[in-house]
């Protein structure tokens, strides 16, 4: 039963932060604003990964350590939750209040016909890009605690 949840846990984790590989690919400076409202109309759609891959993440990874002899203390298990906690920090309380203020400021009608971001907006996606790269080094540390772990007994 062990291994079943290991898996889902794992999958989950993939599932949960791919896309946040992805978006960077979203966020270019150089790009027009109808490219730009595609690309956020895109990354609002894959939201739904984190948050379902996130949660099934979370619960399997209490569900491991409570049927396993580890302990929420150990040193990987900590460091994951810690690693784990600054990504939701930086998606949620950064990079998703900066998106909407972007997606607002891309609303304002003066923009319809302008081919290329203004220099302000452009500093606006790489803001957002930058956290994205944060959250995806950090995702690296979280699979590579997962893959250099303990053997769960």
């Amino acid at each position: 039963m062990l291994n079943w949840l290991v898996l889902l846990h794992v999958l989950s984790a993939i599932i949960g932060i791919g896309p946040t590989y992805f978006s960077h690919v979203l966020y270019r400076r150089r790009q027009s604003v109808a490219e730009l409202k595609q690309s956020i109309r895109l990354n609002k759609m894959l939201d739904f990964f984190p948050v379902a891959g996130g949660s099934v993440a979370i619960v399997t990874g209490i569900a491991l350590v409570a049927l396993s002899k580890l302990h929420f203390l150990d040193l990987w298990i900590a460091g994951s939750l810690v690693i784990y906690i600054l990504i939701q920090y930086i998606i949620v309380a950064q990079v998703i209040p900066e998106r909407r203020r972007l997606r607002e400021a891309l609303a304002d009608p003066a923009l319809r016909d302008r081919d290329m971001l203004s220099a302000e907006l452009q500093q606006q996606v790489a803001s957002i890009n930058k956290r994205l790269y944060a959250a995806t080094l950090l995702g690296l540390l979280l699979f590579a605690a997962m893959i250099v772990k303990p053997e769960l007994p």
